[in-house]
């Protein structure tokens, strides 16, 4: 059974998904896709978006890994998720890495991103969604700060990948494979930094 923790995470998550669809709704558009899709169509943009969001997500954990076992800060910042969670089930927290990716995606990239691009224009959007995306991400314990800064560079990876594709699907699937691949990283038994370094292909 969910903790009430879980399940108020869920909420949210469940809340910025319909604010997205409803805000573009009445707008006339589409949280899911915007007007200029990859290869001109949707039906050939979701497959290219899927494939470039994995690839991309794939991208970002491999470099995770690099930096948690180069790093001090990576180090310090694994440590401190890691103690977050505890008490947390693993298929509490798999439901909700994905719920967060799926949430964060279709409200950021899928409905604020068009709008404000719309309003002035794509770069400054990308900034600002990414500013607000980081925001979310400002943890209560210091060890974290770098969390922060972290998805600000996110934000701005999946604003791009929006953009490039035309497709939430794209940033949403990146998102989810980071979040997936980072929090089964989290549920294995803490390791040395030697232990880690050794994991390097």
């Amino acid at each position: 059974m969910a903790s009430a923790r879980t399940t108020a995470a869920l909420m949210v998550y469940a809340g910025f998904a319909l604010a997205a669809l409803t805000w573009r709704n009445a707008l006339g558009a589409s949280a899911l896709h915007d007007g200029a899709p990859l290869g001109g169509t949707h039906a050939i943009a979701l497959p290219l978006a899927l494939s470039l969001g994995a690839l991309s997500g794939v991208a970002v954990v491999g470099l995770t890994r690099e930096l948690l076992a180069r790093t001090p800060w990576a180090a310090s910042m694994e440590s401190a998720l890691r103690e977050g969670l505890s008490g947390t089930s693993a298929g509490e927290l798999r439901v909700l890495g994905l719920a967060a990716a799926v949430g964060e995606e279709m409200l950021f990239r899928g409905a604020m991103l068009p709008v404000l691009s719309a309003w002035i224009n794509f770069p400054v959007g990308a900034l600002a969604t990414a500013a607000l995306f980081g925001l979310l991400h400002i943890p209560a314990n210091r060890a974290l700060r770098s969390w922060t800064a972290s998805a600000f560079v996110m934000g701005l990876v999946f604003a791009a990948l929006y953009r490039l594709t035309g497709e939430v699907l794209a940033p949403l699937t990146a998102h989810a494979v980071i979040n997936l691949e980072n929090l089964e990283l989290l549920l294995r038994p803490a390791r040395t930094r030697g232990a880690r370094a050794g994991l390097r292909p």
